[in-house]
């Protein structure tokens, strides 16, 4: 299994965005929410985003809820739509407080993959950093090839057996 999480790190690590998942209230209700967002991984599998306090999904972020992320193969690089490879994680959310050290540390990362945009977009008020750590997750990279992932680390990968019945 040590091949599959070496795979779905790289994976990981080589997206530009990922899709994120949320809960918002809505009209005395909640409602789900779904949006995507540029983003950076740092070596421990935290993904880190900057959005703006004007977008609506940011309001569940900041209340810092558990999201699920997805990160997904682009459409034309897959050789069958129905099994693109895609990674799910079940994440906690963390609002990173402007200027903090952690601030400090991930914005180098941010500009050297996303390039200057980064220094306008940190010069507006309204763009907080959100940290998601990875509580549980699946990798899927094709028919009958779906694995969780769980553990500390995110190491401990199993196979997903559908023909005990398993779901991802």
């Amino acid at each position: 299994m040590k091949k599959i999480y070496n795979e779905y790190v790289e994976f990981m690590g080589n997206s530009k965005s990922v899709y994120i998942s949320s809960i918002s209230e809505h009209r005395g209700g909640v409602a789900p929410e779904i949006s995507y967002s540029p983003c950076i991984v740092d070596e421990d599998k935290n993904i880190y985003i900057l959005v703006s306090t004007l977008s609506k999904r940011t309001e569940s972020l900041i209340a810092q809820r558990n999201v699920s992320l997805m990160f997904i193969e682009p459409e034309e690089q897959c050789e069958e739509i129905y099994v693109r490879t895609r990674l799910i994680f079940l994440c906690s959310t963390s609002l990173i407080l402007r200027w903090n050290g952690v601030w400090w540390l991930k914005i180098p990362l941010f500009k050297e993959k996303f390039g200057d945009i980064i220094d306008t977009l940190t010069s507006l008020e309204d763009f907080k950093m959100f940290r998601f750590r990875p509580i549980r997750g699946t990798f899927v990279k094709g028919f009958g090839k779906a694995y969780t992932i769980e553990g500390k680390e995110m190491d401990q990968i199993s196979h997903i057996s559908f023909t005990a019945g398993e779901k991802m």
